[in-house]
């Protein structure tokens, strides 16, 4: 019995959720072709798991399609990134693609946990663009600083280091707004003869104005 689900509505749902988060340079240069290739190596993942005997439910399907989805983002970000040609992109990505499959259906055979696969796969992916970026090497179609350059290169390494960084919170801010701003309305209301009034509100709407382009500025830029 195969773990037949809809990878095809998965692999769109992925690639959508890879447009949201992908990285601003790449964006802007490759956006197209990327989430092509996302697209693509997802859905290839999706059916080849989906018509796997060996896969035992969709669930199982899902998570190793997922799998190989996201590492085929990290890394092709990685290459885009990187001095080695476009021409070799696709071979490397695929030789990924293939490891990180072969891995997915020994830890179902295996009974790994997913934290385990992940951390198996995460190894040896590694291992497996650096010996592709060491073919390309070795046949003289890159050079060494090329290599040296790609594999300095982890953005899966680097999205770990941003989800950790603490977000900014403007709660504690909002609420000394809200605080300063009814206390200037109660002060129009009860005390509208203070004679210096005027020159409260002034500076009421500055410094509310000054806090709503914090707010907006934090909430745009802290994602």
């Amino acid at each position: 019995m195969t773990a037949t689900f809809n990878y095809k509505d998965f692999a769109k749902n992925l690639t959508k959720q890879a447009e949201e988060v992908m990285p601003e340079d790449i964006a802007l240069q490759h956006k197209k072709e990327f989430l092509e290739r996302v697209y693509n190596f997802t859905y290839i993942a999706g059916e080849a798991f989906s018509n796997d005997e060996s896969i035992e439910n969709s669930e199982t399907a899902k998570f190793l399609t997922q799998v190989i989805s996201e590492w085929t983002f990290h890394k092709y970000v990685d290459l885009l990134r990187s001095d080695i040609p476009a021409m070799y992109h696709e071979s490397i990505l695929q030789k990924l693609g293939y490891v990180a499959y072969e891995m997915g259906r020994e830890s179902t055979l295996g009974k790994l946990s997913n934290e385990e696969l992940l951390q198996i796969v995460e190894v040896q992916l590694k291992k497996a663009f650096e010996k592709a970026c060491s073919h390309l090497l070795l046949n003289g179609q890159i050079t060494q600083e090329a290599y040296d350059n790609a594999m300095k290169l982890s953005n899966i390494d680097v999205m770990k280091v941003e989800n950790k960084k603490p977000k900014f919170r403007t709660f504690n801010y909002t609420v000394t707004a809200l605080c300063f701003a009814l206390a200037t309305l109660g002060a129009n209301v009860f005390f509208y003869d203070f004679q210096y009034l005027d020159i409260l509100n002034t500076v009421a709407l500055i410094g509310l104005s000054m806090y709503m382009g914090f707010y907006i500025g934090v909430k745009k830029f802290s994602r």
